[in-house]
């Protein structure tokens, strides 16, 4: 199962009629599809016309609800068509992000959820919230490619560095590389603003641009007041036609995938240490490798991704390690591995 975030933390940029168009087109090309919708205002839910109060659970159940642990991926699955299937939300999702930052693995629980249905589908389509939080971290482990939809305007690429910083984070913490692809929406090519965002975009991600350009049309803001896809709603439209084509495309796109340690980066001679902590003034890496010593090697704070990082070289070896979070010990919630202690645990890697 191939599964694609669509994400933009600018709102605004056609994110959600993303999502829902080009997996009514991939179902309508025969595919199977799921849609997980991952934003609290659930507009995929509503765009689908799954109204609220349709459906008993949400994906807020299965990601840190009470019932989790018994409770199926298939049990909240909504058919809204032949083909096209929906995991909805609604606003207690919104309450996720308070809980999951309680629990070790939490980047891991969307990945646990679709596991179970991998060979069911074969495509996921992830409608991701527009802020960069747990929610969307969740998002980036399970997918296999990211779609970045970005509105041909004044501010085109604001915060698009930002979002690739972030992916190119968990990049580094995957086996996979992430396939990323901006796609240009609400195109007007009558303006002279539209054109010249065209060509910035372009310059600054270098061929990871889908050739297919979704033009502004006013049939997809009606198809989603009316709960459809453009497809369904007006077959015939500009908007249709348009992500029937960026659906082709994806279609056609290979997947790469590469042979990077999860925990390495590129030069393999040391350990890019990652951790999301929102709010934190101070973060620390302790380990065995720095004697156990609080504040002997800081992290590093990027201002509005809530990310702080260093790359430490290491030697081939087994280390293992915590987090020291404003004077709080938290394992790696990226990293599954784990070593028992007189304590409890360590997070443990192990570089060959």
């Amino acid at each position: 199962m191939r599964t694609i975030a669509v994400m933009n933390q600018k709102g605004g940029c056609g994110k959600t009629t993303t999502a829902i168009n080009l997996a009514a087109c991939l179902a309508k090309k025969n595919r199977r599809v799921l849609v997980a919708d991952m934003d609290p205002q659930a507009h995929a839910t509503l765009g689908l016309g799954i109204g609220i109060g349709d459906y008993a659970q949400s994906i807020y159940d299965l990601l840190a609800g009470e019932a989790e642990h018994t409770l199926s991926t298939g049990d909240v699955v909504v058919e809204v068509s032949p083909g096209l299937h929906l995991i909805p939300s609604d606003v207690m999702l919104s309450a996720a992000e308070p809980v999951l930052m309680g629990r070790n693995h939490r980047e891991y629980r969307l990945s646990d959820v679709l596991r179970q249905v991998e060979e069911e589908y074969d495509f996921a389509v992830l409608d991701c919230p527009p802020n960069i939080g747990i929610l969307t971290f969740n998002a980036l482990f399970a997918c296999t490619e990211v779609i970045i939809p970005i509105e041909t305007g004044l501010f085109a690429i604001h915060g698009l560095s930002k979002l690739l910083e972030t992916i190119s984070l968990v990049d580094a913490r995957r086996r996979t590389r992430l396939t990323v692809h901006a796609l240009l929406t609400m195109f007007d090519r009558r303006t002279r603003i539209a054109c010249e965002s065209l060509n910035e975009i372009q310059k600054h991600l270098q061929g990871r641009v889908f050739a297919t350009v979704v033009n502004f049309n006013v049939r997809l803001k009606e198809a989603a007041g009316h709960g459809k896809p453009v497809i369904e709603y007006a077959p015939d439209s500009a908007g249709a036609r348009d992500y029937m084509s960026l659906a082709g495309e994806v279609l056609k796109t290979k997947v790469k995938k590469h042979s990077a340690a999860r925990e390495l980066d590129e030069g393999g001679d040391g350990v890019l240490f990652s951790c999301y902590a929102p709010g934190a003034e101070k973060v620390f890496v302790v380990a065995d490798f720095n004697g156990w010593q609080p504040g002997r090697t800081p992290l590093m704070h990027e201002d509005g991704s809530g990310v702080w990082k260093r790359f430490v070289p290491l030697k081939k070896g087994r280390y293992e390690y915590k987090f020291l979070v404003d004077g709080k010990w938290v394992t790696d919630p990226a990293n599954p591995k784990t070593a028992k202690n007189e304590f409890g645990e360590n997070s443990l890697i192990e570089i060959d």
